[in-house]
């Protein structure tokens, strides 16, 4: 394929993945079979992350993906560390049949602070209002054709996604079984399935402005 048709942003993004996981890249882009088979990230590590670790965290980001029955609300909380392209998730909070009101307080009392910016899922203007009447500095995550598809490739060329199951156990269990469906015949389908990913969901909004700023 010519590099004009696939885009500067998109060879940048695959060069990346090559170097820190050539595994990844080999089963991604060269649709070549490895033991990674359909597993969407296989660059999760699962650890305890210490206090002294988290006093050190400069940067902290937050992401929310509105939910309300059977769908969950999820957010969660993390670092990104930038010059090492690593993120670390150490803190969730997820509910059903809540308002607006009531999320907003279960993520203060999970760890968000108001100072700091939280990305949500734009497709619900009015309750991201609600958010910031409640006194939260928030925004809606920017969108566009294909976001999904680009945030979930940015969140695979990270050389690490450390998540501590113990602050985070359902960011731990989603991003650990994420895999790609097969079809009837066991070839593996290209896009990415759309269920249990709602905490993968608020990592994506939550690292929305630096994913979309690499795709610009």
């Amino acid at each position: 394929v010519p590099k004009e048709w696939l885009g500067q942003s998109f060879i940048d993004m695959a060069e990346h993945l090559k170097e820190v996981n050539p595994k990844a890249y080999q089963h991604e882009y060269l649709g070549q079979p490895t033991e990674l088979g359909g597993l969407v990230f296989p660059n999760v590590v699962i650890r305890k992350i210490t206090d002294e670790e988290i006093a050190q965290f400069d940067h902290l980001l937050h992401g929310l993906d509105w939910g309300y029955f059977p769908d969950p609300n999820s957010y969660g909380k993390m670092h990104f560390d930038a010059a090492r392209m690593k993120l670390y998730i150490f803190g969730e909070y997820r509910s059903q049949k809540q308002s607006n009101r009531q999320i907003y307080d279960g993520i203060v009392e999970a760890g968000y602070a108001p100072r700091q910016l939280l990305i949500y899922d734009s497709a619900e203007p009015k309750s991201g209002a609600d958010l910031r009447s409640f006194g939260a500095y928030a925004k809606g995550a920017e969108k566009g054709p294909e976001s999904v598809r680009y945030g979930i490739k940015w969140l695979q060329s990270l050389v690490e996604i450390v998540i501590d199951d113990t602050r985070a156990p359902y960011h731990a269990e989603e991003f650990l079984n994420y895999e790609l469906e097969q079809d009837k015949d066991g070839n593996y389908i290209s896009e990415f399935p759309d269920k249990n990913n709602h905490a993968i969901d608020d990592v994506r909004y939550a690292t929305n402005l630096y994913w979309r700023r690499a795709g610009s």
